[in-house]
């Protein structure tokens, strides 16, 4: 069963699709989308995750943040801070409609920044799956390099294309896209990050939460090297296990019916792993 609804954030209505199993469910996943998205994810993604996921007995809410998809507030007004406000009251949301303490947060690329800062915020909180995890708050020279690299070497692939020249004679190339995509290096608007994002301890934040984490990404996305390394040595740092699938040959969203397919299946089954409960009541 799938429910959409409105809750609200300090006076502003997010929009949520509450997911719903037959049985009662065994924990709660509350979907993180990234920066650019909403609630849907990449090619439906997170649609396609939570549907998976019912059916394993798992409740689920995705939502739009605030300045995101059919959420109000306004896009320039939003941030990392903003959005780990509107995760935690996700939360909340889920508890209130669902009898469930065990808690999930399920981010990609952005939304795995919010998991990672909202962690010591959420009660119940047992686990993160972190798809296309960015460097938190670090050092992110190698990541926007390799990135920036990839779409120059993409451009200069589309100079020997047949269609990219075609493109060009009809005058239907996007001169405005293709200066946005080499100016910025790959990132689109806001993933520079705000001010006040800055304020964030990333490092503590990550530190402070004990549970489980698996780190999913793509072994063709140029920044997945820089991003292991990085959550290896502060898994390292914490203590904890640093639980990693790589799906290879896969980009940075897992653009394909098989790619996606192998990333439902296995987070859900690392899911199950950590968070389910014999007794199906979530606790």
């Amino acid at each position: 069963m799938e429910q959409h609804f409105v809750f609200t954030n300090e006076a502003e209505q997010l929009l949520g699709v509450l997911h719903l199993p037959e049985r009662p469910a065994r924990a709660g996943i509350v979907f993180l989308h990234g920066w650019p998205g909403y609630r849907v994810g990449a090619h439906r993604l997170a649609v396609k995750a939570a549907r998976a996921a019912a059916k394993r007995g798992f409740a689920s809410l995705r939502f739009d943040f605030r300045g995101r998809g059919d959420s109000e507030g306004a896009t320039a007004d939003a941030n990392l801070v903003t959005m780990i406000a509107d995760a935690v009251v996700a939360v909340e949301e889920l508890r209130r409609r669902v009898d469930v303490e065990t808690i999930v947060y399920l981010g990609d690329c952005s939304g795995c920044e919010v998991a990672v800062g909202a962690g010591p915020l959420t009660p119940g909180l047992r686990a993160m799956a972190l798809w296309s995890a960015p460097i938190i708050g670090g050092e992110r020279r190698a990541a926007d390099t390799a990135k920036r690299w990839s779409i120059y070497s993409a451009y200069a692939r589309k100079l020997f294309s047949v269609e990219s020249w075609r493109k060009l004679l009809r005058g239907a190339v996007r001169w405005d896209l293709v200066r946005r995509a080499l100016a910025r290096g790959g990132k689109g608007k806001g993933e520079e990050g705000a001010a006040v994002d800055q304020e964030i301890d990333w490092d503590g934040s990550f530190l402070q939460f004990g549970g489980p984490r698996l780190f999913v990404y793509g072994g063709a996305d140029p920044v997945t090297a820089s991003c292991i390394d990085f959550y290896r040595a502060l898994c390292r740092r914490a203590q904890a296990p640093f639980e990693l699938y790589v799906v290879e040959g896969a980009n940075h969203a897992f653009y394909s019916a098989a790619w996606e397919r192998e990333v439902i299946q296995v987070t859900l089954d690392w899911l199950e792993g950590v968070a389910g409960h014999s007794d199906g009541t979530g606790r």
